[in-house]
């Protein structure tokens, strides 16, 4: 029979492994929403004041103005596919902060693929656990590649 001293260290490790497992899939879910343009699904991954980032957005705080941004920027696109790679998840308590890639590529027209816009670049995140679980108090995307034109040049993604 397993004692304390062997039992805990376990628990400990189980735990961290559950957390990682699910803030993975909150970024996953943050991806497959928005590719679904599910806006206010995708809003919701993050605290009722979280704040979006990107460069040449500003912050923007809030479900509602996360949920437009985003469809401001991305409704326009037939197909969109949201990528992140090489997450990595740093815990501590009821707070976590992460990196990743995205890999991001969109087409107006989805019966013309070759016809794409694609970008790169990281991703930095702070999190918090709430009643519902994790979710995304701060995203940060710094784009470091992009790939053919964008068919629109104001909507700050380029």
């Amino acid at each position: 029979m397993a004692d304390s001293q062997t039992l805990q260290p376990l628990l400990r490790r189980l735990a961290l492994l559950e957390d990682k497992d699910a803030l993975a899939t909150l970024l996953n879910r943050y991806c497959n929403t928005a590719d679904d343009r599910k806006w206010d699904e995708f809003a919701a991954c993050f605290i009722a004041d979280g704040i979006l980032g990107f460069e040449k957005w500003g912050d923007i705080v809030g479900h509602e103005k996360i949920a437009a941004a985003a469809r401001g920027a991305e409704d326009r696109f037939q197909g969109l596919q949201h990528s992140m790679t090489n997450m990595n998840f740093d815990i501590n308590g009821d707070e976590a902060s992460g990196t990743c890639y995205l890999w991001f590529a969109a087409t107006m027209d989805t019966s013309k693929p070759h016809e794409y816009h694609a970008f790169g670049g990281t991703y930095k995140f702070s999190f918090k656990r709430t009643p519902e679980g994790w979710r995304v108090a701060r995203m940060q995307l710094k784009k470091i590649w992009a790939q053919n034109e964008d068919t629109q040049k104001d909507n700050g993604l380029s």
